[in-house]
């Protein structure tokens, strides 16, 4: 099934395509982030050296150094990136991986997947790239892996358009402690719009309410790409489906 772009795909800029959408948020804002992920209680402890191993198995799927572990998480950001962008064979030897992690971890996953508990041991940028890969790989890998799949042309390189680009700036510059949830939900609606409108249309004829599903399915995509880093953070924001905004 072939899908059709609109012109914005046509003026795709020649640096690389990201999977893992390439923003970026100032030591600030990342401690902020942080502190409002403190977990509640330490009824749920991150156990390190059973990171360290996981990370270790993790390594070895990518040609990472053994030593590479989860305080040098913009050496392993960058190096799922390459992975991702390769082509959908590497996107499924990724999620595998991403699954053995995650089994390799049990219930130690999520308190170990927290940025307030990484930065107590990293600095802040290492902390958040480290977190952001493997929250986008649970978004990725998981609930959005079939329309990746899918759409794997359009959706790859969506992050190299201007329209794209029209998002994040404007997250960049409205962010703050004082909305920085409110931020994200517009960035996501704003991410929604980008992707469904670029990705969402199909040129087979089709069921009005099938093509409008792939539609919004393509919109859902790039919003919850965008919200998975910072689920913990903002619990209340949802992406949204159709037409609708998104939900505080």
């Amino acid at each position: 099934m072939r899908f059709t772009l609109i012109s914005l795909l046509r003026l795709v800029a020649l640096s690389r395509s990201d999977l893992l959408l390439p923003f970026s948020l100032s030591n600030d804002l990342i401690n902020y982030t942080a502190q409002l992920e403190q977990p509640s209680s330490n009824g749920s402890i991150c156990n390190v050296a059973q990171l360290n191993y996981c990370q270790y198995l993790f390594n070895q799927n990518f040609g990472l150094n053994s030593s590479v572990s989860y305080d040098q998480g913009s050496d392993i950001f960058s190096t799922i990136q390459d992975h991702l962008n390769s082509n959908v064979t590497q996107l499924n030897r990724v999620c595998k991986a991403r699954t053995s992690f995650y089994h390799c971890l049990g219930q130690s996953y999520y308190s170990c997947m927290n940025l307030h508990t990484r930065l107590e041991t990293t600095d802040p940028s290492n902390g958040f790239d480290y977190i952001r890969t493997f929250r986008g790989l649970e978004w990725t890998c998981g609930g959005g892996f079939r329309e990746v799949m899918n759409q794997w042309d359009c959706i790859v390189n969506l992050p190299t358009t201007n329209a794209y680009q029209s998002c994040i700036n404007f997250f960049n510059q409205s962010v703050s402690t004082n909305n920085f949830c409110p931020s994200i939900q517009q960035t996501g609606e704003c991410l929604n719009d980008v992707y469904r409108d670029a990705c969402g249309y199909v040129e087979v004829s089709l069921i009005i309410g099938y093509s409008n599903l792939i539609s919004f399915q393509a919109g859902h995509y790039g919003c919850e790409s965008f919200r998975y880093t910072f689920h913990k953070a903002c619990p209340g924001i949802q992406c949204p489906v159709g037409n609708s905004k998104l939900v505080a």
